[in-house]
């Protein structure tokens, strides 16, 4: 299976997927060391993760090289690998009191007593995607691992020349090898994974969400399924327009927009859209592309070439529809072989448009007026529940009770939420307060684990 470079366009690396019964194989020798891992108790696991991550510090420029030519860019591949090191420190440390022994008592009367306790589920396939590959999976892989599970990942075959070098870190550990595993391959692989593994979790689109959750059900094993809505923000008549502005333009072009709670449509009360507008287009146009010259630049390749023409086909379709663009282009520029998206500032635009309704994983901000906040709820709420949206306003009390209002699993106060800016930089300019963060708490190892209940009568 060859792979694409996203900064050259050319063919020039090559995967081999395993057969059903290799990754059978690997899945019964995990399973058996799984049974050790489980017991030793989450200080060992501790220990051993801690220990993985020293070996992967040393070998941070060889990874930081690999995802580098895997994404095509390098400012956020190093933010990328930076949240990874630091979320590693801090899914431990939560460990460390989340996985105190505890057995609750969940009912008792006159003949029974009955006890609640969790286990591992053994063997969890992760299953990752392009936009942030090592992210994407290591946010699942570590707290897998702490809760006493043994890991079989499968990336992106769009992002797959990382593997390698991690596989290298692993094989530096005695026994870490069966307890977890990246293994090469495209969606067949992760059809097989589903039918293999105990349980299943998977970050990404809709449409292949759908696809595992059909899968894992037809193998009835439980899957953990999460999938890019179309982020949203909403900027009221009392917001900051400066700092909003900042704020919304860095949320919808960091990777070149490329990331599953990136901010793709925003609501500006009518009051303030023209003098926001203004801002938001004149910073925009400040940003260039990474090219010729990765190290500079702010915005890099799209690596997906098909989503490089979805990009161009929303945008085709937005302006049909009557969509001006006042920043940016009316579709990705070739350059060398590679795709790039300038960041694109549309107005006129309505919710018959596919770039206000669909996914873009592009740096396009589409931007329309409202006139009160139930009109701004409804636009906002008119759309797949996204993982992300943001409110901007002058006050608390309003800004909570739009907040509340909205369909997202993660709501920012005044500020813009990416994973990428909360792990490891919390003394950064982000200062929101998320009522939802995917991957971050004890949902992060409770959904790894699964319910044994003890029934004692009396």
């Amino acid at each position: 299976m060859k792979v694409r470079n996203p900064r050259t366009g050319i063919y020039d690396y090559e995967i081999s997927p395993l057969s059903f019964e290799t990754l059978q194989i690997k899945a019964d020798a995990m399973r058996q060391a799984q049974k050790n891992w489980q017991v030793i108790g989450i200080e060992q696991r501790i220990k051993t993760i801690q220990r993985w991550k020293k070996v992967l510090e040393r070998h941070l420029e060889e990874i930081t090289e690999a995802l580098t030519i895997d994404t095509g860019r390098k400012i956020e591949t190093e933010s990328e690998i930076n949240l990874v090191m630091a979320a590693i420190d801090q899914f431990c440390d939560l460990a460390h009191t989340y996985f105190k022994p505890e057995v609750q008592t969940i009912f008792h009367n006159n003949t029974y007593h009955i006890e609640e306790f969790s286990e591992p589920f053994e063997l969890v396939a992760i299953i990752g995607t392009w936009q942030f590959p090592l992210q994407n999976v290591m946010m699942q892989v570590i707290p897998a691992l702490l809760a006493g599970n043994t890991v079989m990942v499968k990336s992106s075959e769009k992002t797959p020349r990382f593997i390698k070098v991690i596989e290298k870190t692993i094989n530096e550990i005695l026994h870490f090898n069966n307890l977890v595993d990246f293994v090469e391959g495209g969606k067949e692989t992760g059809e097989m994974l589903c039918a293999i593994a105990d349980s299943v979790c998977y970050t990404g689109s809709e449409v292949n969400a759908k696809k595992i959750y059909e899968l894992s059900a037809k193998h009835f094993i439980p899957s953990t399924l999460s999938f890019a809505g179309k982020g949203a923000a909403i900027v009221t008549e009392t917001a900051d327009i400066e700092h909003a502005s900042s704020a919304i333009l860095w949320a919808g072009v960091f990777n070149s927009g490329q990331s599953a709670d990136a901010i793709e449509r925003v609501y500006v009360h009518r009051n303030i859209h023209a003098q926001f507008l203004s801002r938001l287009v004149g910073k925009s146009n400040l940003l260039t592309l990474v090219y010729p010259n990765i190290n500079h630049g702010e915005i890099g390749p799209i690596i997906s070439e098909k989503q490089a023409m979805l990009i161009n086909e929303q945008l085709a379709d937005a302006v049909k529809k009557g969509a001006v663009i006042v920043a940016g282009a009316a579709k990705c520029l070739v350059q060398k072989g590679g795709y790039y998206c300038r960041p694109t500032i549309l107005t006129n635009v309505n919710h018959q448009m596919k770039i206000m309704k669909e996914k873009t994983y592009g740096p396009i901000l589409p931007v329309k007026s409202f006139l009160n906040e139930a009109q701004a709820l409804d636009l906002a709420n008119d759309s797949v529940s996204p993982f992300t949206c943001s409110v901007f306003a002058g006050k608390d009390s309003e800004t909570m009770k739009i907040a509340h209002k909205l369909k997202s699993k993660t709501i920012t106060i005044n500020d813009a939420y990416l994973e990428n800016r909360f792990y490891g930089n919390q003394k950064s300019s982000n200062t929101s307060h998320e009522i939802k963060a995917e991957n971050i708490g004890t949902y992060s190892f409770k959904k790894f684990l699964k319910t044994k209940n003890l029934i004692f009568k009396k």
